[in-house]
């Protein structure tokens, strides 16, 4: 089966979860995360907060190398769910050597893995992070993973609307809308299908600089 991405950023648009869901109309609960209180998505069966606190040190640690971060949000599905994490695992070694070799800077990657059960395709909330003093527009990652997809068998991606967010380190502001975004992906719904020996979750490791 061939790959496309679904849409470009600008005009991808999404009913069903976290791309139409906006602060001023979802429901929203205030967590403390690194001593300050941000307003995080409310679910009914709640947020896994070990895994918000995950999401939240990746921002932590990339801001402490770069003043300003240019966050991009997307999906990842599959035409067949696996009970591991390989093409995924794939996807994001081609995706992440791609960026560095393009801005010659650092790059994160973060993945969480949803499925409803183990019948049901799973798919992967996605995220990248880049050095935002080089990158302000989502068209190379786009054309990156458009790339990518070529290399990888059977997968499909989507990039929602209002994808993108300039991260600055003294910027409580733009921190808050970043990590209001990517609360969606800490949500206890649709994890239940995972199979045990595959990992719910992977997030690049950088360390926060001294």
């Amino acid at each position: 089966m061939s790959q496309a991405v679904v849409k470009k950023p600008a005009l991808a648009i999404s009913s069903d979860d976290e791309h139409a869901l906006l602060p001023s109309i979802t429901p929203t609960v205030d967590v403390v995360l690194g001593g300050n209180v941000w307003k995080v998505m409310s679910f009914p069966t709640g947020i896994n907060r070990t895994l918000l606190n995950r999401l939240n040190n990746c921002l932590d640690a990339f801001l402490s190398w770069h003043s300003k971060a240019y966050m991009i949000r997307f999906d990842i599905s599959l035409y067949d769910s696996l009970p591991h994490n390989h093409k995924i695992s794939k996807f994001r070694s081609i995706v992440v050597k791609a960026l560095q070799s393009h801005y010659q800077s650092t790059v994160a990657f973060g993945w969480v893995r949803e499925q409803n059960s183990v019948a049901d395709k799973c798919h992967y909330h996605c995220f990248v992070q880049l050095n935002g003093h080089k990158a302000n527009s989502t068209n190379t990652t786009f054309n990156i993973v458009q790339h990518a997809l070529a290399l990888v068998v059977d997968i499909n991606a989507y990039f929602p609307d209002n994808c993108a967010y300039m991260i600055k380190r003294n910027s409580l502001k733009s921190r808050q809308a970043a990590l209001f975004r990517l609360s969606y992906l800490a949500k206890n719904a649709s994890k239940n299908g995972k199979p045990n020996a595959a990992k719910g979750y992977y997030f690049s490791r950088i360390t926060h600089k001294r």
